[in-house]
This record gives C-alpha cells, structure tokens and sequence, in this order.
C-alpha cells in the first residue's frame, strides 16, 4: 500500500535526486536540490501549485516547495549579534535585507538522500546537508537532516533536526504552495482558519514594525474567513495580498484551510509559534502546473518557523541554536476527506 520510487535525473545544476512517496490516496514528488516537495497529489488532484519545468523549479526565486534557511524570512541589514559578537548581513531579495538565508541558502543546495524506509503505516525519506561554518556569514558548522513521512491517514509530516558547534541562528521551514482546487487558477474561494491574537506588521521592505493585534482588521482569521474578501482589503497596499506572520494562540491545529468545491480540508499542525502566509501576490514569466496562468493568488504558503527577523527585536524569538543543542522541529500537513 505504501511504496516509493527514486531516480536520479541530470540537470544544469547537476544530478538531482526525485524521489516519489505513495499511499493509496496520496503522492508526494521530493527534489534532493533543496531538500524540496516538488509536487503533491491529494486523490488523484495536485494541490501545490509549482513551475511545470523542473529547471524552473530549482532556480526559481520564488523558493516553491524549498526547504529555507539557516534563517527564514527577512534579516535586517548591516548586522546581528550573538554574545555581543557582530556578524555581518549581505543582501538578497532586497536592498536592505537577507532573505530566507540568503543566495545560498539551503533552498540552492544539494543534499544527500541519507535513507528510504517503508513500514506498515508510512514511508520515509531523510535529506542531510552539513552546512559549513560561515557559509552565507552564519557561524558554526551546523549539520541538518530534514525528514518527510507519508502515512495512510492522508498526513504528510516534515521534521527538521539540526545542531551546531557554535551558536548560531537557526530557523527552518518549507514553503511549499498549496492550492486545493487548481482548476480554479485562484485561491480566492478558499476559506481559513488561524487561532493567532497577533500578527506582526510590517514596512514595505517587508522588516517587522511590530507586534499588533489582528481584531479588525483583515489579519483576523480566528474564525472562518473568505480569504478572497481579505486579500481583497490588502490589494491597495505594498504587499497586494498578505505576506504576513501570524503568532499562534494554541499548541496544535492552529491553521484550518477549505474551500466549497475541494475534495479535502487541509489542516495544520506544528511545534513552531508562528506562521508566514504569502498569497502568491506578484506574477512569474516562466509556465506554473497545473494552473495555466500568471501566478497571482494562484496559491499560498504555510511557513510554519519562529518569528522572522526575531534576532533584531526583543519581543520575538530570538531564533539563536546554542552550541551542541538539538534543533527539533515539525510540520504536519494533514488533507481531511469531505463526505
């Protein structure tokens, strides 16, 4: 019932691995480039939302299905601190800011397939990556292993295990693209759920102004929302949809997605505190699969991590790995049959 397959592919960035987990109802397509899902199929529909060209999908900077970090989000230039020791911060994704670790970062490396296992109630695989002491200026030499599991019960978990010889900054996520009914082209139907009381505001350059509550505003998703009719109060704004982190106010089942003509909800559950959520707000030039068109509101993420950028405010997780402590983190994408 649960099997797997595993072929390795050439590419302009060299051999790849792709690598195939299957249950009954439920395919998930995985790059060792980036650690990365490349595509899911909930009974028999795809619902991620990706560049329909693996090339495409390696480079992209849009970062589909990638595995991010040794930071996620947005650090702020010139520097940070760990110990009162300053490390310098260089560009990417904006003139003042390093984006989801920078040009590269773990999204833009090879990792190793360490081992695949089949059982009776899932199959696995698990991706290892040494990243070295100062690559993309983060200190220590910081070894990760990232691990998808498939189950039977239409759940797809993503652990993340890292530890340094040296504190550092570590905060890793997925950010993968999800839409549940691609036919449509939009997400604009969908309707979510978010237990958060707060969420950070943010400038144009996307840097964290600060910690704001969400009531009245169109950050409030504690109960079910239209997510078109929010998106639609954000279309005036820099952001042209919502690029935003929520902090959650529960420890499990904190996002609840649907939409009327989906054949499943998708339900998510995590370690992290918080989620970033990008609406897909800015058009790509290369082909998307399934949908046919220019990627706006195609799709969004769930990039469950600690609050980004949280190194440069007192309020937020710092988001520092001390020196030989384990990094244990998870994320659980659980798709929910409707009757």
């Amino acid at each position: 019932m649960l099997n797997y397959d595993k072929k390795t592919v050439p590419t302009s960035l060299g051999n790849i691995e792709l690598i195939t987990l299957r249950s009954p109802d439920m395919e998930v397509k995985l790059t060792s480039y980036g650690a990365a899902i490349f595509e899911i199929n909930v009974l028999d529909q795809c619902v991620t939302v990706q560049p329909k060209d693996l090339e495409d999908f390696l480079k992209s900077p849009f970062f589909y299905g990638k595995t991010i970090g040794r930071t996620s989000g947005r650090l702020v230039l010139p520097s940070y601190k760990i110990n009162d020791k300053t490390y310098p911060i260089s560009s990417f994704g904006g003139k003042n800011v390093k984006l989801h670790g920078g040009k590269n970062g773990f999204a833009f490396q090879h990792f190793q397939v360490d081992s695949i296992k089949v059982d009776t109630n899932q199959v696995s695989v698990v991706f290892s990556y040494l990243s070295q002491d100062m690559e993309e200026e983060y200190p220590g030499n910081l070894e990760l292993k990232v691990i998808y599991t498939l189950d039977l019960n239409l759940g797809l978990l993503i652990e993340f295990v890292s530890k340094s010889d040296q504190d550092t900054l570590c905060n890793l996520t997925n950010h993968a693209y999800f839409n549940l009914v691609t036919e449509k082209e939009t997400i604009l139907d969908h309707h979510i759920v978010i237990h958060a009381d707060h969420y950070l505001d943010i400038n144009e350059e996307m840097i964290v102004k600060s910690k704001e509550k969400v009531y009245d505003k169109p950050f409030d998703f504690n109960q079910v929302s239209h997510l078109g009719e929010s998106i639609k109060q954000m279309l005036d704004t820099p952001f042209r949809g919502f690029d935003h982190t929520w902090i959650f106010n529960r420890k499990n089942n904190q996002i609840e997605i649907d939409e009327p003509f989906s054949l499943v909800k998708l339900v998510v559950d995590t370690s992290y505190p918080s989620v970033v959520i990008y609406t897909h707000n800015f058009p790509v030039q290369h082909k998307l699969n399934p949908i046919k068109g220019h990627g706006i509101h195609s799709s969004f993420t769930l990039e469950c991590q600690y609050e980004p950028g949280g190194i440069h405010h007192d309020y937020l997780h710092s988001g520092i790995l001390l020196r030989n402590e384990c990094y244990e983190h998870y994320i659980l994408y659980r798709f929910i049959k409707k009757v």
